[in-house]
């Protein structure tokens, strides 16, 4: 991955930023509206800042999609898709599960070319590139493990999350951060992630990243249909997601082909 030392660089940087806002009325809060509706936090605006500062600084060249400003052309071909900050209560109470998430692609996520998740706290982060395989810090992830039991489900009502999600499992989490769990489903440490739900969608900058971490350890990510999740470069559109990991798949008796 070309710029992998930037995208850790900042990371680190934007840790230590957060790290001096002890107390917890200089975290949280809000500076206005972001381009996908929801309002703008203070650590978001933060962290988008120091990251379009970096990406214009040193001239990557892509246009520019984010939570905050939406899309930003800068006469490129490719897209850089950046969450700046996934699992903003996580940041604001100091709960330690909370990222950047940063993907290049073109105009949807069948052209998404590499992957980079940091959770912050702490500092370990995952990338990934189309056809090379993913990664935990400089550790190359396997195509193949085993089940672990444990999942992540987001759904206010039961009866619509599928039969095939309801075996197998006797343990769940719920991080409060997609791109961590996508990251952890690549890790091999949980067999499946699943938003279900008209309350529960991602949009594009949520799980972007993690997409292409899941594919390249040989799980599959789909849609509320079942087919596979495929989003543009609109941030305002949201989806629901349920992200199968490779053992998972494979006891299903299919494959992300």
């Amino acid at each position: 991955m070309p710029y992998l030392k930037n995208f850790i660089d900042t990371g680190k940087y934007l840790m230590e930023e957060i790290h001096k806002l002890n107390d917890k009325n200089d975290r949280i809060g809000y500076t206005g509206m972001g381009a996908d509706g929801t309002l703008t936090s203070r650590l978001d605006d933060l962290c988008e800042s120091v990251i379009i500062e970096r990406i214009t600084d040193l001239d990557l060249p892509f246009n520019i999609v984010s939570e905050e400003t939406g899309f930003t052309d800068r006469n490129y071909e490719s897209n850089i898709v950046i969450d700046p900050l996934d699992g903003t209560y996580n940041a604001e109470n100091q709960i330690p599960a909370y990222s950047i998430s940063i993907a290049i692609m073109g105009e949807n996520f069948g052209s998404i070319q590499e992957g980079f998740i940091m959770n912050l706290p702490t500092l370990n982060y995952f990338w990934a590139e189309k056809g090379k395989g993913a990664f935990r810090n400089e550790f190359h992830l396997n195509r193949t493990g085993k089940l672990t039991g444990a999942s992540v489900v987001y759904s206010l009502e039961d009866d619509i999350i599928p039969d095939f999600l309801k075996t197998g499992i006797n343990r769940r989490r719920i991080l409060g951060c997609a791109s961590v769990e996508m990251s952890l489903l690549a890790n091999g440490s949980l067999d499946f992630v699943a938003y279900l739900g008209p309350e529960k969608k991602l949009r594009n900058v949520d799980i972007a990243a993690g997409v292409i971490l899941v594919r390249e350890t040989g799980g599959i990510v789909l849609d509320e249909n079942l087919q596979p999740l495929n989003m543009d470069l609109d941030v305002r559109k949201r989806k629901n997601m349920i992200a199968l990991s490779a053992a998972r798949l494979e006891l299903l008796g299919g494959n992300n082909e």
